[in-house]
């Protein structure tokens, strides 16, 4: 594991950096009206550094590349093009709101629409009755904080996208495992135990613990190619060569999050430890907690950086406070349960 931490910890914040600009650009190009031409090609460019930046060696490489590309457009979709309607809905209530005797104020992009709703001095009572222009602020801020939450995600011909930092675990993790695998091999290992841990995923909870043959096929994942000790022998390759309904080869030593390893077999020596159904359920839950709150740490850092962007320097104030006590308590419950944690996964 930390060895698929200090190779992520090269690449993963370039990727997260850039998601982090790509979703500013979008809020600001919407907020100050640029056109999408000059979005684009701002994007392009953060697309660019990041295609220089990010490592030769890194696997499939131009998923990423591709999943960011992709994932912009459907950013510039909903929280670019989409908000622009409630925009304008605001701004013909506005002005049909005008007094008598009155001019209606003069409003260039969204921005200013926005600065104009809020400021109490400068609205008047036929405006205040209009619910396109009372909620409009309230829209804004719900797709600020849709657009902190959304991830970059992959995308993949016959294959569920998943984001960046799945692909990346699950890339790393499979390239690592396969080197591993092939040094037993040519060590003369034909069979192994994989390893067994309390916080086990479900998926690979069947397999975990279980005396694996390396490289004979049986008639199916579920069924021996032969028996040792007593103990049934099921093969790996049949194993790891199945694929969950998404498209991806997710099962024991190469699934997401999956920490367990091979351990060749010794006559007479029985396997690694198993552990209860409650052991296992007790440290998946913290396993899971970990990865939640490290998504809500990148999140809401991003929802402050966008929120201070759009001039909502209170409300930025707040979330980077609430960013810093989260990133208290993760520290903190990590090392309670005896977990490490990285800086690199709850920075933006």
């Amino acid at each position: 594991m930390a060895t698929n931490d200090l190779y992520q910890s090269t690449f993963m914040p370039i990727f997260q950096k850039a998601e982090t600009k790509i979703k500013s650009l979008i809020l600001a190009a919407f907020l100050y009206a640029t056109s999408l031409l000059v979005l684009r090609t701002q994007i392009d460019g953060v697309i660019a550094w990041v295609n220089k930046k990010i490592p030769g060696d890194l696997k499939d490489r131009m998923a990423y590349i591709r999943g960011l590309k992709a994932t912009s457009e459907k950013f510039i979709l909903l929280y670019y093009k989409k908000p622009q309607i409630a925009y304008k809905l605001a701004k013909q209530s506005l002005d049909q709101a005008v007094p008598k005797g009155k001019t209606a104020p003069t409003v260039k992009n969204p921005k200013e629409l926005l600065d104009l709703v809020t400021d109490k001095n400068r609205m008047w009572p036929e405006a205040k009755a209009s619910p396109n222009v009372v909620d409009y602020p309230k829209v804004l801020k719900k797709k600020i904080e849709e657009l902190s939450q959304a991830p970059a995600v992959t995308y993949e011909p016959g294959k569920k996208p998943i984001s960046l930092w799945q692909k990346a675990e699950l890339e790393v993790r499979y390239d690592h495992q396969m080197e591993m695998l092939d040094e037993l091999k040519k060590e003369g290992v034909k069979y192994a135990w994989t390893s067994s841990h309390p916080d086990c995923s479900k998926r690979c909870e069947p397999w975990q613990g279980k005396l694996m043959d390396l490289e004979n096929h049986a008639k199916g994942p579920n069924h021996q190619v032969t028996a040792l000790d007593g103990h049934p022998v099921y093969s790996l390759v049949d194993i790891m060569a199945k694929t969950d309904k998404y498209g991806y080869h997710n099962n024991i030593i190469c699934g997401f999050n999956c920490r367990h390893k091979l351990i060749p077999y010794k006559e007479g020596v029985y396997g690694p430890k198993q552990y209860t159904e409650k052991d296992v359920a007790k440290q998946r839950a913290i396993e899971e907690r970990i990865r939640q709150m490290e998504r809500t740490i990148r999140a809401e850092a991003t929802k402050a950086r966008l929120f201070f962007e759009s001039g909502e320097i209170k409300i930025a104030k707040q979330l980077q406070n609430r960013v810093k006590i989260l990133v208290s308590k993760y520290k903190e419950f990590c090392n309670y349960h005896g977990y490490a944690w990285n800086e690199y996964r709850i920075e933006i």
